[in-house]
């Protein structure tokens, strides 16, 4: 698109100090801050600061750079919202507004902290609230900070994957407050639900607050904010006291049915909380470029009440709903019949749990016996990681399994390392050693034969590189795996390689987060038959409670085609669709999975 729609360019023109945009999936909202950005350009002088253009999740960063076509340089900044607060607002002004603090350390949810063991000095990561079988056991790293209530925080956590995301009752909240301060004061470490608390007090204090919002907006005199509904509370009130301030201009653009990042406290009436500063207009963007009528029609089943999204007019998408007897095997006898078509057009097959996506792309394992060994349990989870693509997370395990194997602990930063002389390169390129060393298959291998030989590497490879006046060895910490983990062959738990998947596999299967902002020329969505009737879409997905989020999730993933869009449920499922849901179903056109792939034309 290079040329705006008379509903973008009423929008960039508009002189509003804050432009609060409200736009349906597929209207361009991207193309609408990379030229909005441009238009800046034109005239900005290095003098004026710079322009901070901010995302949710660094997919919205690079999509961003990618419409303006090059990377902003210095004095600008292109960004997660989260990666803004930390670098211009918590690590240079922490200290001063908090003395008490340690120097902030952010640890990436991505490194699966919260399958850390204990920190530097045997510190705890979890706090324990109650006894016997009604105790409940609250990861440090696994709870947020979901809002205030009268000045107090609210701190949330999901017990289960499948739950809702809920707050803490008053002990657990004291204690787990108490624990954070003393893992922020002793080592600073935070998470992003940490970081953005913090930010939200050193800018909201008395003393330091003014100071500190007025250096922020000298650098950045314009804020740029897409996905402005993935914000939750506290990110949220960041940005409000920035935008309070009547120096600064905001372009602020979202969509309140696309909020599902629940566990991060977004929720879609706060986005309303942006249209409270002065000078703030709203305008819209109501009509898609991507989707077909048919989608539309179906998005609107899942869009906020008398909600209408104006189709493309140029796309002629349809949408199925298709029923399955069994999921995995139904479903890939789909993909080996869609494999084709994706030669030459994208085509994702989308879930909402990590578990069904895994189960769907081949890539699931059996859950392997503990093994009495931290070290050992690191390196499993990196393998299984590493198989199904999540490198981030199998190096971060990787390094958590050497840091506890040598230190007796996780968490180890470079400039410890090299405090004791240990080069943190060479450390690095250890770790991605022992992850490939252990990823490697030996037929009919025990988990104690493999322990037994990730014990050897581990010793053989830190001898070259921990000092002599360290514990070099580097194993005694790493026990061999005991028990029932002992004899169990290790390749019945572990992730298929993705060379020994058959073609159904070509079509790509993930989680509805991760293509969130996508564009696919057909977009499958699998529910899985969870055996509960509660849990069905046929029920969550008009849930009457104060929580929607599965409705806006079925609701991202539906609007991500600019073609067709398929939608497979069991046959119980379609069954109490039809029932319940009657106006929904004849949104569709309706067969079981057999018939569609005895009749399409991909």
């Amino acid at each position: 698109m290079s040329t705006p729609t008379p509903e973008q360019q009423t929008i960039l023109d508009n002189k509003a100090r804050v432009r609060l945009i409200r736009a349906v999936p597929g209207s361009g909202k991207t193309w609408l801050v990379a030229d909005l950005i441009k238009k800046e350009l034109v005239q900005w002088q290095p003098k004026h600061g710079g322009i901070s253009a901010l995302s949710f999740t660094r997919v919205g960063g690079d999509e961003i750079r990618r419409a303006v076509g090059y990377d902003l340089p210095h004095p600008h900044f292109v960004g997660t919202i989260d990666a803004f607060l930390f670098r211009f607002i918590v690590r240079p002004f922490l200290k001063q507004v908090l003395p008490s603090l340690a120097v902030p350390r952010l640890i990436p949810a991505e490194w699966e902290p919260n399958k850390w063991r204990k920190g530097v000095n045997s510190t705890n990561f979890t706090v324990r609230i109650g006894n016997g079988n009604s105790a409940k056991m609250f990861n440090l790293f696994n709870v947020c900070f979901l809002g205030e209530d009268n000045g107090e925080p609210i701190i949330a956590c999901k017990q289960q994957d499948w739950d809702s995301i809920a707050p803490l009752d008053v002990q657990a909240k004291a204690a787990v407050l108490k624990a954070k301060q003393n893992l922020w004061e002793k080592h600073g470490w935070l998470t992003h639900s940490d970081a953005a608390f913090l930010a939200n007090k050193i800018l909201g204090n008395q003393t330091h607050g003014p100071s500190v919002r007025a250096e922020v907006l000298r650098r950045f005199p314009l804020f740029i904010i897409d996905e402005l509904q993935d914000t939750g509370w506290f990110l949220g009130q960041c940005i409000l006291q920035l935008l309070g301030e009547p120096s600064v201009r905001g372009f602020l653009v979202g969509d309140p049915d696309q909020a599902i990042y629940e566990f991060n406290g977004a929720r879609p009436d706060l986005f309303d909380r942006f249209a409270e500063p002065s000078g703030t207009q709203q305008l819209s963007l109501g009509r898609t470029r991507r989707c077909s009528p048919a989608v539309c029609k179906v998005a609107e089943h899942l869009a906020e009440p008398n909600r209408c999204i104006e189709p493309a007019p140029d796309r002629t998408g349809r949408a199925f709903l298709l029923s399955y007897k069994s999921l995995e095997g139904d479903i890939h006898r789909l993909h080996a019949s869609l494999a084709r078509y994706s030669d030459n057009n994208v085509v994702k097959t989308v879930a909402r749990h990590t578990k069904t996506v895994d189960m769907i792309a081949g890539l699931a394992a059996k859950e392997a016996p503990k093994f009495g060994s931290v070290p050992l349990n690191h390196l499993h989870r990196a393998v299984n990681n590493f198989r199904r693509g999540r490198r981030a997370s199998a190096l971060a395990a990787a390094r958590a399994a050497l840091e506890y194997a040598v230190f007796d602990h996780e968490g180890i930063t470079q400039d410890e390392l090299a405090g004791i002389g240990i080069d943190p390169t060479a450390w690095k390129r250890v770790c991605v050693e022992a992850l490939l060393e252990a990823n490697s298959e030996v037929t009919g291998e025990s988990f104690e034969a493999w322990g037994k030989r990730m014990v050897d590497f581990v010793q053989n490879r830190l001898t070259d590189i921990v000092p002599a006046n360290k514990d070099s060895s580097g194993t005694k910490k790493i026990r061999l795996p005991a028990g029932i983990a002992k004899e169990e062959i290790r390749q019945d738990y572990l992730t298929a390689k993705a060379s020994s998947l058959s073609e159904e596999s070509r079509v790509t299967v993930q989680t509805v987060h991760a293509v969130k902002g996508e564009t696919h020329d057909l977009t499958v969505l699998v529910c899985p038959d969870l055996n509960q009737v509660k849990r069905c879409p046929s029920v969550i997905w008009w849930s009457d409670a104060d929580d929607q989020e599965e409705r806006r999730i079925a609701f991202v993933a539906v609007t991500r085609t600019r073609g067709d869009l398929i939608i497979c449920v069991s046959e119980q499922c379609f069954a109490r669709l039809q029932q319940s849901r009657a106006s929904f179903v004849q949104s569709f056109e309706c067969m079981s999975i057999d018939n569609f792939i005895a009749n399409n034309n991909y």
